[in-house]
């Protein structure tokens, strides 16, 4: 069932119900970026250009962005853009790693690579990125590389759901509802399913009141208890958030696609 957001979440059957299916969806999206316009790059020398070179992951970021983007006057490159994701992911950026993660797991600039993406996402969910760790979770969950790990799935899905993203809140729900992964508890599913409907998600709220009639009402007051109690864990901005651009990378001459001026690009046949 899709979030409100766009994003896609686990299908869920009601307790009761008895079907021992669960279906997982693809994985959301990067998110659109909110840069503002910024001058078009400019000739070799530039700030930003020689940055890049010289293994700045931030820099690296920004013009993979230009290049996904075709914004700034750099001619849009999806497979160019992709390199330069990946020069960033390598250099330990978090939100490139997530980005790259995604490239893969869509099959854009870079042949489709399930595994590639389940490792990249893995490496920015070390670092606290939360969509890759939602997205890792739902990999998981699907089986994408391997059979379906639902254990490791919960674990992942949890810490996303700490971080306050709605999608694997609604996740751990269902697990919950279902045994998958975890044993069935509907304390913890109320729980997760009525803190995804917090966030706008009309089908999680669905699911909380379809888990609440099936509770005692003890368990549904430790539930509903639990929700007021609960505070997400803070976000690591520098994890979760696309970079501010340095001043100097602003200040350009001319237009220019960086296809010359990136010595020792990777690329994937």
């Amino acid at each position: 069932a899709p979030s409100t957001d766009g994003t896609s979440a686990l299908a869920f059957t009601p307790p009761e119900a008895g079907d021992s299916e669960i279906a997982a969806l693809a994985t959301d999206p990067p998110p659109a970026t909110s840069f503002s316009a910024i001058p078009d790059l400019a000739e070799d020398g530039s700030a930003l250009q020689t940055a890049a070179a010289k293994g700045d992951p931030v820099a690296a970021f920004e013009v993979a962005r230009r290049l996904a983007e075709g914004s700034n006057g750099t001619p849009q490159d999806p497979r160019l853009a992709a390199d330069w994701y990946e020069r960033s992911a390598k250099a330990g950026f978090a939100m490139a790693q997530y980005r790259i993660g995604s490239l893969y797991e869509r099959g854009e600039g870079v042949p489709r690579d399930l595994s590639l993406a389940q490792s990249w996402y893995a490496k920015a969910s070390e670092k606290g990125n939360a969509r890759a760790t939602h997205n890792l979770a739902v990999l998981l969950s699907e089986g994408a590389t391997a059979e379906p790990d639902y254990v490791r799935a919960a674990q992942y899905f949890t810490q996303a759901a700490n971080l306050n993203v709605a999608d694997s809140q609604y996740n751990l729900g269902v697990l919950y509802a279902r045994g998958l992964g975890v044993g069935v508890d509907l304390v913890q599913s109320y729980k997760w399913f009525a803190l995804a409907a917090q966030q706008g998600d009309r089908d999680a709220g669905k699911r909380r009141d379809e888990v609440a009639k099936a509770m005692k009402p003890d368990a549904l007051a430790a539930a509903r208890a639990a929700v007021q109690t609960f505070k997400p864990k803070p976000l690591d901005t520098t994890a979760n958030s696309e970079p501010a651009i340095k001043p100097e990378w602003k200040q350009t001459t001319a237009r220019t696609s960086l296809r010359d001026t990136k010595p020792g690009v990777p690329t994937r046949g």
